[in-house]
């Protein structure tokens, strides 16, 4: 029996055909084979009366239930999103195909747009540190403290169930939309996550397009006041966005989801948003406005056009420099807090595992956050020879899915120190696919970590000797430049202000 020591809730109710209906239950949890076989069986033994023209829509239906099923091997948080996501996509996809059976229709319905609020996407977790010991055990890293890469594929998992539920059109005759992360926008780090503290986790959609939203996570500290973690660990739609009491803010995120013809694979239009109040409304000019932002930013990247006169000069000023400590007819020694930027590049192998799918049968992004924080934050205690606090993780872009059975390869590198007295520096980690019998590799992810030195510890200086190590450091330092501009954005989601930590950094 696996252990759990978190409840399972947000389980759709008996014969329901409507998502909205969701009854916010607290359940012990149960093993994946009585969650998938149970509900199979039944709908197996209604499928075995149809014949004829129904064999093919039969064959249809077990070949997309067999990919649905996600393993739940392994005792972590995100695994109840998963398994939510799983739960609710399996019975919506059965419906369908049953009613398309039984009326011999070749075409399912296509999604109904509708009008959302907010808060009918707002799901919420908790992770009760506090009040359930077990689950502080499977978050502990090796300080007494709690692993942020486990925060962040938790965060990932839940900006996808926020995803398909503003996406549910409530009908049952149709089939859900595929909904994929497009890029990890920002996550800011605002506070240290308590050891000792019941904690929740929480989102909705703030903004959307065609077929692309806005999806504003955050994690904060559960107040006195709050639901009793007893009663619940699971909470989704308005009724608990409504009775959510706010803690402290510890940490702000913002994921671009975009949804896919489950089909076709091409764009499909989503359900748009209503706005009710100003808050709302604020939110969703500030998503429109960090939308267009991006949009802007890209006419600008380094792989397309040259570095700015300001960017070319600081390049030679750098290289006047470095140019010192390689040509001995200038006898000048490296001064000892400063390092090489190639020396700071760290690498990692992984064989990616069929335990570690989505429901789309690709690698969980998340798990590919998690892995890429820990080699970031490995890099960043080398270099810096202290302990270092995770501040920002900028802008990822998922540029392909990673299969099961791939070969991932992590690069790990310092891109931009300014040294002392600025404590704080750039971590850039590329994810590559390799294929070992064509040796073909293919870049699938690249991400932008921002940490800082721990108790006053001093950073070196990071230097590069070379145009493309040059590109890279103006491209960390592109990324702190922009640093509080997109964070003041990413708390946006804290009314009143609570955003303006960022500041003090």
């Amino acid at each position: 029996m696996l252990r759990r020591s978190y409840r399972l809730g947000l389980l759709a109710g008996p014969g329901s055909h409507n998502t909205m209906g969701l009854k916010r239950i607290a359940c012990q949890p149960m093993l994946c084979r009585e969650l998938h076989l149970v509900p199979f069986a039944a709908a197996e033994d209604s499928r075995t009366k149809l014949n004829g023209a129904k064999n093919a829509m039969q064959t249809e239906a077990a070949t997309r239930r067999k990919w649905m099923v996600l393993p739940y091997v392994r005792n972590r948080t995100s695994a109840t999103h998963r398994m939510w996501i799983n739960r609710f996509l399996a019975e919506k996809q059965q419906q369908a195909l049953e009613k398309r059976a039984e009326s011999g229709e070749s075409q399912t319905d296509i999604p109904v747009i509708l009008e959302k609020k907010m808060k009918d996407s707002y799901i919420e977790e908790y992770l009760l540190f506090k009040t359930e010991p077990d689950v502080k055990e499977e978050y502990l890293n090796v300080y007494g403290g709690i692993r942020i890469g486990k925060i962040l594929e938790d965060l990932d998992a839940l900006a996808g169930s926020i995803g398909y539920l503003h996406c549910d059109d409530g009908r049952s005759e149709t089939i859900p939309l595929t909904i994929v992360t497009a890029s990890l926008d920002r996550i800011d780090m605002l506070d240290v996550i308590p050891p000792d503290e019941d904690i929740r986790i929480s989102g909705h959609v703030t903004w959307v397009g065609t077929s692309s939203m806005e999806v504003s996570c955050w994690v904060e500290t559960v107040p006195e006041g709050a639901p009793q973690s007893g009663q619940s660990a699971f909470g989704v739609g308005q009724p608990s966005a409504d009775q959510r009491v706010p803690g402290k803010p510890i940490l702000a995120a913002k994921f671009s989801m975009v949804a896919r013809d489950p089909y076709t694979g091409k764009a499909a239009a989503i359900n748009q948003l209503k706005l009710e109040t100003e808050e709302e409304r604020r939110l969703f000019k500030l998503g429109a406005e960090h939308k267009a932002r991006k949009v802007a930013e890209r006419r600008f990247d380094l792989s397309l056009i040259p570095p700015s006169f300001e960017e070319m000069s600081l390049v030679h000023d750098l290289y006047k420099e470095y140019i010192q400590y390689l040509d001995p007819t200038y006898n000048r020694d490296m001064p000892e807090d400063v390092k090489w930027m190639k020396d700071t590049l760290k690498q990692s192998l992984v064989m990616c595992m069929p335990q570690d799918r989505n429901i789309h049968g690709n690698v969980f992004g998340g798990y590919l956050i998690r892995l890429a924080y820990e080699l970031a934050h490995s890099t960043g205690l080398i270099f810096c020879r202290s302990r270092i606090h995770f501040v920002a993780l900028d802008d990822i872009s998922f540029r392909k899915p990673v299969h099961v059975g791939s070969l991932l390869s992590l690069t790990s590198q310092v891109t931009y120190s300014s040294g002392s007295p600025s404590r704080s520096f750039q971590v850039k980690v590329r994810a590559d696919v390799l294929d070992p019998i064509s040796d073909e590799q293919s870049t699938t992810n690249t991400f932008h970590f921002t940490f800082m030195a721990l108790d006053g510890g001093s950073v070196p200086r990071v230097m590069p000797r070379s145009y493309d190590e040059s590109m890279r450091y103006i491209e960390g330092k592109r990324k702190k430049e922009r640093w509080m501009q997109v964070a003041e954005h990413n708390t946006s989601i804290f009314a009143g202000g609570e955003g303006d930590r960022t500041k003090q950094r």
